[in-house]
């Protein structure tokens, strides 16, 4: 009897033993806790401030460049403004004596004639409906009003076309001469397909706004026919 309850007292005992050593082991934890815990917060109170005070530099920094850039955007822009406003006006003066028609029939002859040094320059107007080959019957028309420049001679060529008013034309590749560009045994079944030819093989250019002396002095020899 006595051996049995010395069993049950050493069963206590071991029992007490484990749950003393399971709350010293918790207040230690508990106090490591207490202690680590206001550590840690710290710590990461102050990394935090600096992470925000490196946020709020960074901030500032892509505001001044930003504000640098824009400052020389708009000091760029106000230069390119003198500059083209200057430009404007420097080739409106020098042109202004003249006609917009002038000025077309010299800067399209000064890009694609043939002979730049003509003694004149012939303007012909020519009618929707006109025969590209006045001398075919078979010769298809013009589908629109078109203008035709020579020079004084053969030799300086010659430029048909129709405007389009946005700087570019569309040019017809019609012989000045036909009986110099068609053979002598050309039917009239021939000169319709070839004629018509012309019409659907237009070249659609764009004209470069030359100004300066070359332009008036072509001005000058302008020699306008209906």
């Amino acid at each position: 009897m006595r051996s049995r309850n010395l069993i049950w007292i050493g069963l206590c005992l071991l029992l007490l033993t484990a749950c003393g050593s399971n709350e010293d082991t918790a207040a230690a934890k508990h106090s490591t806790e207490d202690k680590t815990n206001p550590q840690m917060k710290e710590e990461y109170d102050a990394s935090r401030e600096i992470e925000e005070a490196e946020a709020e530099k960074i901030e500032e920094k892509k505001g001044e460049v930003s504000a640098s850039l824009a400052t020389e955007a708009e000091t760029d822009a106000a230069v390119e403004g003198d500059h083209t406003l200057t430009d404007h006006a420097e080739k409106s003066d020098s042109l202004a004596a003249y006609t917009n028609e002038e000025i077309e029939y010299a800067r399209i002859w000064l890009q694609l004639g043939d002979n730049q040094n003509v003694d004149e320059l012939n303007v012909r107007h020519i009618a929707k409906g006109e025969p590209l080959n006045p001398n075919a019957e078979s010769s298809a028309v013009y589908p629109e009003d078109v203008i035709q420049l020579t020079g004084a001679r053969l030799i300086d060529g010659s430029i048909t076309y129709s405007g389009n008013g946005d700087g570019t034309i569309n040019r017809y590749y019609v012989p000045l001469r036909w009986e110099k560009n068609t053979p002598d045994d050309f039917s009239e079944e021939d000169m319709k397909i070839f004629t018509e030819s012309i019409i659907t093989t237009t070249k659609l250019i764009s004209i470069d706004p030359t100004e300066g002396e070359e332009v008036i002095s072509l001005i000058e020899k302008i020699n306008s026919e209906s």
